[in-house]
């Protein structure tokens, strides 16, 4: 039996990419999965995936970037589920790479808002529902700009280099309870995302963002119960 069974996560950015596979692995793997997304369609297909392999899913339309309507989203899930076990921050967007010389202010605050002030902030509203559950695990998804310095990646990659402190912070605020907190980088994956800013690199030459969905269930499991605070990459972990 999977350890996933009856286990409550959401995933954000669960109507494509990275965040759909890691929903529709989660809900084969037996999880009650929350996934946030703002497109409909793509969260259909989601739900499709994971009822189909027997799972369980709640869809959420939801855009991130509504900040005053984070309270709604928890209220209306604190008396419909005991508690969160799982909270997966794939969400993301950038139309295209900038010189920072020429980025326009409003692209600049909403990589911001989405890369780190949504995912810190949807943590914070959802840590009642994390403490409540045993052991909970809340992973934030970074890039290759956490460790190398890359030109052209304007406020995106200001922001998912400052995950993994983000991260280190949060569990630093709180060394001696169950849940934790890292960053995982999966490095370049087939993604929508990926075809925008690699225009230039074919598909076909990296893997396919199913790829790394192993890594993310590690971080969810009781196996990386070590792990706190930490700033990983899919690639190390997928070695072992």
């Amino acid at each position: 039996m999977s350890e996933f069974k009856d286990r409550i996560i959401m995933v954000t950015g669960a109507s494509d990419g990275i965040g759909q596979q890691v929903a529709a692995a989660l809900g084969e793997a037996g999880a009650n999965v929350i996934a946030l997304g703002r497109n409909e369609e793509g969260l259909q297909q989601t739900m499709e995936r994971i009822e189909d392999s027997g799972g369980r899913c709640l869809c959420v339309p939801f855009d991130l970037l509504d900040f005053d309507n984070y309270g709604k989203l928890f209220l209306s899930l604190k008396d419909q589920i005991p508690h969160l076990d799982g909270l997966v921050h794939c969400a993301g967007s950038i139309d295209r790479c900038t010189p920072m010389q020429y980025v326009k202010s409003k692209d600049f605050r909403k990589m911001l808002d989405i890369h780190l002030t949504a995912p810190n902030m949807l943590t914070q509203i959802m840590l009642p529902l994390l403490k409540r559950a045993p052991a909970a695990s809340i992973v934030f998804t970074s890039c290759d700009m956490i460790k190398e310095d890359q030109a052209n990646w304007h406020a995106y990659g200001l922001a998912k280099r400052a995950l993994a402190y983000a991260a280190s912070m949060w569990q630093m605020e709180s060394p001696d309870k169950p849940y934790r907190f890292n960053t995982l980088n999966p490095g370049r994956v087939r993604t929508a995302l990926f075809k925008r800013t690699f225009g230039g690199e074919h598909p076909k030459m990296v893997p396919a963002s199913s790829s790394v969905v192993p890594a993310y269930l590690y971080l969810l499991s009781d196996a990386s119960k070590e792990q706190r605070g930490q700033s990983l990459h899919a690639a190390d972990l997928l070695k072992d």
